[in-house]
């Protein structure tokens, strides 16, 4: 019963305060980003963030699964390229001479960052067959010369580091006892990873890009982004009843950097 109360508690202590997201900064980009002076066709895939939902086993427990947002894409304007939609480019059948091996290792490396939701928008590139419990990749004859894969990751928040989890329980210990004066804080870890592949599958470029954050919450606090503030229930992070994920806006903060890098990398293709 006192382990409830104290629940209660904090949860609610947690949705009386507001809350300030600290994002990491990506440095001068430059001059604005510039679509790419060598035309190519290029194919988009990922980039997209994930919403939690809950999912009740039959044994009666309870998981979360992380499904793909196919509408939170942090690059908005693909440099020298699109993200494909279902249905835009008819193949013509399928690549036979690009081994299945080849292919299962390009799905691998999507699929460990998203899970089973991420086979959906490789579909648009694929032709699958299923014998038994395996399954057989095979890539369809498109019209692209490149393909630019984005992964955010973790999918669901994570602490940053031990160290810093010990910080998050002694501030909130705190901060719920000086009823929100004093503030709590919480560093999650965050990374988006780009790759780039020929129209063969050779990985030709992987780029890592640091988007890791913290979140301060106090009654005092100025909220970043606004809807965060007092009564908030969609900014709880650790103290949220559900496994959160990550907000779009983590990752959103690294696009200027990512579009400015693969202007200059496609620049540099033959």
């Amino acid at each position: 019963m006192r382990l409830l109360f104290l629940s209660v508690f904090f949860l609610f202590l947690s949705n009386a305060c507001a809350s300030r997201y600290s994002l990491t900064q990506t440095g001068d980009v430059g001059i604005p980003t510039k679509q790419p002076a060598k035309k190519f066709r290029i194919a988009y895939l990922g980039f997209n963030t994930f919403k939690s939902t809950k999912v009740k086993n039959p044994d009666g427990t309870v998981d979360f699964e992380a499904l793909s947002d196919p509408y939170s894409r942090t690059i908005k304007e693909p440099i020298g390229g699109s993200f494909p939609i279902p249905g835009e480019n008819k193949p013509n059948g399928i690549r036979k001479d690009l081994a299945p091996e080849k292919v299962a290792i390009f799905v691998k490396s999507f699929l460990e960052v998203t899970g089973p939701t991420g086979i959906r928008e490789l579909e648009k590139f694929l032709e699958i067959s299923k014998t038994g419990e395996n399954y057989t990749y095979y890539f369809k004859n498109l019209p692209y010369d490149y393909y630019i894969v984005g992964l955010h990751y973790p999918v669901f928040e994570k602490t940053r580091n031990i160290g810093l989890n010990f910080v998050t329980i002694f501030s909130s210990l705190f901060s719920v006892v000086t009823l929100g004066i004093l503030p709590s804080y919480e560093a999650y870890a965050a990374n988006t990873k780009v790759l780039i592949y020929d129209k063969n599958l050779n990985l030709l470029k992987e780029l890592e890009y640091d988007n890791n954050y913290s979140v301060w919450r106090a009654l005092w606090i100025s909220p970043n982004p606004k809807e965060c503030g007092i009564g908030s229930l969609s900014c709880l992070g650790m103290f949220s009843p559900t496994l959160g994920t990550n907000p779009p806006m983590v990752f959103e903060a690294s696009s200027p950097k990512i579009g400015s890098d693969l202007s200059d990398y496609i620049n540099t293709l033959k």
